[in-house]
């Protein structure tokens, strides 16, 4: 991989991870599930949460979690290796803050985590996929509803 190809697929794994938080936080579902690959792992055991396999199913997760809440993703300085042509891997400083509204289903009435999001991803028919992440909470504040 020449110089321009790295910087051109390092500017669209950047715009696959802004657009995660995009489409988490405006609940464009079916826009969230294509960033990854079918196949994906999710690996939430370092945040609180559990292992999800496969984007059908993070989503609906995702969707269910996020029912009756207002989220804000914030992800930062990338650290992004290339492993072959076709596969990176990442390192981001994340925060997110979640608000649930009153009378909703979850047990807590707001969350704000700080920590990284640890990331894989494929470059499949041209366009980069998230096809592996994990999420590592340093610091979690909530308030419980």
């Amino acid at each position: 991989m020449d110089l321009a190809e790295k910087l051109d697929a390092l500017e669209e794994i950047r715009k696959v991870k802004a657009r995660y938080c995009r489409f988490v936080d405006t609940k464009q579902w079916d826009a969230l599930k294509n960033l990854f690959t079918p196949d994906c792992r999710f690996d939430g055991s370092g945040g609180g949460m559990g292992e999800i396999a496969g984007r059908d199913q993070f989503v609906a997760e995702a969707a269910a979690g996020l029912a009756g809440c207002v989220s804000v993703h914030h992800v930062h300085n990338p650290e992004i290796e290339f492993t072959a042509p076709d596969l990176a891997e990442g390192v981001w400083a994340m925060q997110d803050m979640l608000r649930w509204e009153e009378g909703s289903s979850s047990p807590l009435r707001s969350l704000h985590g700080m920590g990284h999001y640890r990331e894989t991803y494929v470059r499949v028919d041209g366009a980069w996929k998230i096809v592996a992440w994990a999420v590592t909470r340093l610091r979690v504040d909530v308030v419980p509803a």
